[in-house]
């Protein structure tokens, strides 16, 4: 069962992968080593897509949670937390930019699963709420962001 739940997440990345690539037209750098780098989102969309579009750790989410399913980790544990951070800072801008509750209640529900995988035992319940959650998160920025298809 572990390795079918770390599977499903490497899926979830992928997609985390095009969800985070909704970079901003803006004057913010979005790092070489983001999901996307090079996409750029359309003219007009919210600062939060260029956030997303910069996200590092996303990505690494699988790596970390396949590391912590074989027991405790400080760098997978780290890497995680980072996570947590960087969808609360999202979270954050989609607040203040207002219009994008079903977003937030995605990001929250996201960030609540990531949560869970630092404060208990990554069960395949867990895996599954960090996979609904990029899928949502996905989802609900995918109007506004204009991730590629």
């Amino acid at each position: 069962m572990v390795r079918s739940g770390v599977v499903g997440l490497a899926v979830a990345a992928v997609l985390a992968a095009a969800l985070t690539g909704c970079g901003g037209d803006d004057d913010r750098a979005i790092p070489d080593d983001a999901a996307l780098p090079a996409y750029l989102a359309p003219s007009g969309a919210p600062d939060f897509c260029t956030d997303l579009a910069a996200s590092r750790e996303l990505g690494d989410l699988p790596t970390s949670m396949g590391t912590l399913t074989t027991g405790p980790d400080v760098v997978a544990r780290t890497q995680v937390s980072r996570a947590v951070q960087e969808m609360r800072n999202v979270l954050a801008e989609v607040r203040s930019e207002g219009g994008q509750e079903q977003l937030a209640a995605a990001l929250e529900e996201l960030v609540a699963a990531l949560r869970s995988v630092l404060d208990g035992e990554l069960t395949d319940p867990v895996r599954a709420a960090v996979s609904d959650g990029l899928r949502r998160v996905g989802e609900q920025a995918q109007p506004t962001c204009g991730f590629p298809t």
